[in-house]
């Protein structure tokens, strides 16, 4: 895994990036490396993990990264505030991420309702070629209102 882990203090920024086959095992993968990068003890870590899974999983169903060879990106970074900031790049496709009008019943459809849900902020960007699929989490403070630690 290349990078760096975060650090006890919010003096450093780190990052971690890997590239992963396009298969559905590879999505517990990319889950590990988040959950590994913050630290189970981590305020952040479930809900990172949550998203980056489902991002993680759009890309395999609706882009180039769930066909035979196809792959997909993840990177992690924390900035010197503490804020985590996943990107899930996939290979392409030729409609952006989008919200689809699912029935109450319907069990998919809901994965961008996710990120509006429990991302601080998030977005979308890229073409044909590969989009990238993003969140930010900002650092949760303690109660004496300090930004808690990410691991």
């Amino acid at each position: 895994m290349e990078g760096d882990r975060p650090s006890a203090t919010w003096s450093v920024p780190a990052s971690v990036r890997r590239r992963f086959r396009g298969r559905a095992d590879q999505v517990r993968a990319a889950r590990r490396l988040v959950g590994g990068f913050l630290g189970t003890a981590s305020p952040l870590c479930d809900v990172a993990v949550l998203l980056v899974s489902e991002a993680v999983t759009n890309a395999l169903l609706h882009s180039a990264s769930g066909d035979e060879g196809g792959s997909f990106e993840v990177v992690c970074e924390t900035d010197r505030s503490g804020r985590l900031r996943v990107e899930v790049h996939d290979s392409g496709s030729s409609s952006a991420p989008r919200r689809r009008v699912h029935f109450p019943d319907a069990l998919t459809g809901r994965g961008l309702e996710l990120f509006d849900a429990m991302a601080t902020r998030w977005g979308t960007s890229g073409g044909r070629r590969g989009h990238v699929v993003w969140f930010e989490l900002d650092p949760v403070p303690d109660r004496a209102g300090t930004p808690s630690r990410l691991a």
